[in-house]
């Protein structure tokens, strides 16, 4: 074989191994599988979504209506979604079962799961979860829509002294649409399954706010009545202080020492997850801790403290978005 057959054969089996590795490795640009959980074989990611922080509701039971489920826990913590188009020839309920089967050798805990009109009548469930509002890349296909009867959910839960990781499920096969044209020209074929994997690490938000120091809660208290604290840090739905609030707490106690003839309301602010009466509830509480810290670990006259949780009745931003739901749950010190 002389030199010229060997190039060309060499330079044929790359352009055969190259074009197999962008087959297998398809993936939209810039994703990745999460290092918790492998992918189904042979499946590729067809959208990529990641946040350091956010939140994220976790369906625990069917829906009620198109808009409600029957039982759901929210959360917060590192957020990344992915959706694979699965192998033509493989069902949702054998890529269910295969990542139920890995969830559970690694130790994961089974929250909820469901198919069918399990998950609800009338195909309330992909809507009430919020699967129907994911679109693929730039075509306005969404391929969790109509497709209630060959849909499969799993919930499961890791817990780790590090933080729990929770992986979410939700798979379905393709079926005839208005929309299957559109989804088509994404490399989507009729009774293709696609699901959608969501990883939640919860761990505490990284807080970029900078404390404020005693002479500025004075200053502006002073000057407005009252003063709003993001230095305060509960968990999701609890009243109990978490550690990373005591520097806020130490300025606040630095304040009432300084002005001993300073008495304040403390107002305790939430968003609009949840009903009013439940938020009027924590926010009540919430107030009633950061009160009770200051009078327990800070030596301040109660007397000269009264807690007061007021819900979302006073937002200072919209609650239609993660940012303004963040700027609502707040600590207010209000003169009074």
């Amino acid at each position: 074989m002389n030199m010229q057959i060997k190039l060309f054969l060499l330079c044929a089996l790359f352009l055969i191994n190259s074009s197999l590795a962008l087959a297998v490795t398809g993936d939209v640009a810039g994703s990745k599988d999460h290092p918790l959980l492998k992918r189904y074989e042979d499946s590729v990611i067809i959208k990529y979504d990641y946040k350091a922080f956010d939140e994220y509701t976790v369906p625990l039971g069917p829906a009620q209506d198109s808009k409600q489920l029957t039982q759901s826990t929210r959360i917060e913590g590192e957020v990344i979604r992915l959706t694979y188009k699965i192998p033509v020839g493989r069902s949702p309920l054998e890529v269910i079962r295969n990542y139920e089967n890995e969830l559970k050798a690694a130790g994961y805990e089974v929250l909820f799961a469901g198919a069918k009109e399990e998950l609800g009548k009338y195909g309330y469930f992909a809507e009430a979860a919020e699967y129907e509002t994911l679109v693929l890349g730039s075509e306005p296909a969404r391929p969790f829509q109509g497709n209630e009867e060959n849909q499969r959910f799993l919930a499961a839960r890791l817990s780790r002294p590090e933080g729990d990781v929770n992986v979410v499920l939700y798979a379905v096969a393709l079926q005839p649409s208005p929309l299957l044209n559109a989804l088509k020209q994404g490399g989507l074929e009729q009774d293709q399954t696609v699901i959608q994997t969501d990883i939640i690490v919860s761990k505490p938000m990284e807080s970029k706010m900078v404390t404020v120091k005693a002479e500025e809660m004075a200053k502006q208290i002073s000057n407005t009545g009252s003063i709003a604290l993001y230095g305060i840090y509960f968990d999701f739905n609890k009243a109990d202080i978490k550690p990373e609030s005591q520097p806020t707490l130490k300025q606040i106690a630095m304040l009432l020492k300084d002005q001993p003839k300073l008495e304040l309301l403390v107002v305790g602010h939430t968003d609009n997850v949840g009903t009013f009466p439940f938020n009027l509830d924590l926010s009540q509480r919430r107030a009633n801790a950061v009160v009770n810290e200051l009078v327990t670990s800070y030596g301040i006259d109660k007397n000269r403290l009264a807690p007061f949780g007021v819900s979302f009745a006073n937002p200072v931003a919209s609650n239609k978005t993660d940012e303004g739901r963040a700027k609502n749950r707040r600590v207010e010190l209000v003169e009074n």
